[in-house]
């Protein structure tokens, strides 16, 4: 009897031990799937809505069109220039000076090397440009590195200009001369291709930057006479020729008759005229007309802008968020607030076997949108063909009539609930959609970033 009981508890202990295995199996092959699930499910990420703005500013690629004299070298030999490039110059004024031989270079190298003209003045101007560039910079104005360039530029062109005139004055030479400008306007040391081109000239080819062929002329440069030594640009009005895709986008252009302008070399904003032609090879283009900010664009041919139109500001939705939602269309008459203070409806049902056993059921309904004589109810808690009643009377209205919404999924609850947005303006990424509304959105509202993550039989 003993061995007996002693081999059933050993069959026993084998069979628990067996069925706890297997329940230890099942735990761990519960967990490894759950695991799975939530590393390979698609996350429910959430945005906070802000207010912002979109536009559909359109950039542009547009060639400078000015007012310029060319002005041809009168000698042949070594040219020395006395203005910062951009610089105003006035009629009679020392615009160049040509030395045949290379006399005032050796001069001014001597006396430069000797500190002759280089004072104290010049290292304190230096030293102040440098110390406010360095104090003042900032990485998302890159283009002021340009201005200093520009400004040490022509700090040291001062100080070579002083020993170049002493050099005129003291040699006394007959291979040096002196020529004057026969124009006011802002003096520049490069010409291209495209001087003095007109906008009813321009084709569709001239629009295409690499067939610019830019010279820039150096100051100590050899030049010869009867070439380019100088250009002036002789007028404050200038213009920027752009392509524009066709005749709607040059009559809209055009409708507009004054634009504002971002030039995107230095976030400089103007006003500009606006007219419109057609090339005879078929290419609608715009000249946006100015009158003033030339000189800062006067040594470019190929103006980089953007025009600034249609600027709407409101909550800032990405378009991920969007959705659309079908809501049960119901007569205002029939949605009512209940005893627990809810908005919802009587819905008819049987409370008997009997087809005579009729009576009502209140179910809340929160109306997500409105018309004057309708509420949108959500048709989840609802079913086509059901009827409903309304309150303290016979009357009754069969569900079946239905609207889409656009919206998104608010989510300040803790759980993703539909609401209305009405857009405003869109971009590929972005819509601005109306704030404040009845059934929409406030500013810091949290919505769910993707809306097609949203399975609601998973709440």
């Amino acid at each position: 009897m003993k061995k007996k009981r002693g081999r059933f508890g050993l069959i026993s202990q084998l069979v628990n031990a067996d069925i706890g295995i297997v329940i230890f199996f099942i735990i761990l092959i519960y967990m490894f799937s759950s695991i799975v699930l939530y590393l390979t499910s698609k996350k429910t990420e959430v945005y906070e809505v802000c207010m912002g703005s979109l536009s559909d500013n359109i950039t542009y690629r547009g060639i400078a069109l000015r007012s310029e004299t060319l002005v041809n070298s009168r000698y042949t030999g070594y040219v020395n220039y006395y203005y910062k490039e951009t610089d105003h110059i006035a009629y009679g004024g020392l615009a160049y000076s040509v030395d045949e031989n290379g006399e005032i270079a050796d001069y001014a190298d001597a006396n430069m090397k000797s500190g002759d003209y280089f004072r104290q003045s010049d290292l304190e101007t230096f030293r102040r440009q440098t110390r406010q560039f360095t104090e003042e910079f900032d990485p998302d104005r890159f283009y002021a590195i340009y201005d200093y360039k520009s400004i040490s530029s022509s700090q040291a062109q001062k100080i070579s200009n002083r020993a170049i005139l002493a050099g005129i004055k003291n040699l006394d030479s007959t291979s040096i001369h002196t020529v004057s400008a026969t124009s006011n306007g802002a003096i520049l040391y490069s010409y291209d291709n495209y001087n003095n081109r007109s906008f009813e000239e321009l084709t569709a080819k001239d629009f295409d930057s690499s067939r610019c062929r830019k010279v820039r002329l150096q100051n100590g440069q050899k030049i010869k006479k009867g070439k380019p030594v100088c250009r002036i640009v002789t007028e404050e009005n200038w213009s920027i020729a752009i392509p524009v895709e066709d005749e709607e986008a040059a009559k809209k252009l055009q409708d507009e008759d004054y634009v504002e302008v971002r030039f995107l070399k230095n976030n400089y904003r103007s006003w500009a005229q606006v007219s419109t032609r057609q090339s005879e090879d078929g290419q609608w283009m715009a000249n946006l007309t100015f009158s003033n900010s030339m000189e800062a664009f006067a040594s470019d041919r190929f103006v980089d802008i953007e025009i600034q139109s249609n600027e709407e500001r409101g909550l800032k939705v990405p378009n991920s968020a969007i959705t659309t939602g079908e809501f049960f269309l119901v007569p205002k008459e029939y949605v009512f607030e209940g005893t627990n203070g809810q908005l919802g409806v009587l819905l008819s049902v049987y409370t008997g076997s009997s087809s005579n056993s009729q009576g009502t059921r209140f179910i809340p309904a929160v109306p997500y949108s409105e018309t004057d004589q309708e509420y949108y109810i959500d048709n989840s808690v609802l079913r086509d063909g059901e009827i409903i009643e309304r309150p303290n009377s016979t009357d009754q209205y069969t569900l079946g009539k239905k609207e889409t919404l656009i919206g998104v999924y608010y989510i300040n609850k803790g759980y993703p609930d539909f609401r209305q947005v009405h857009v405003i303006m869109e971009n590929n990424d972005y819509s601005i959609v109306t704030p404040n509304e009845l059934y929409g959105l406030q500013e810091h509202d949290y919505i769910v970033l993707h809306a097609d993550s949203i399975r609601f039989n998973n709440y």
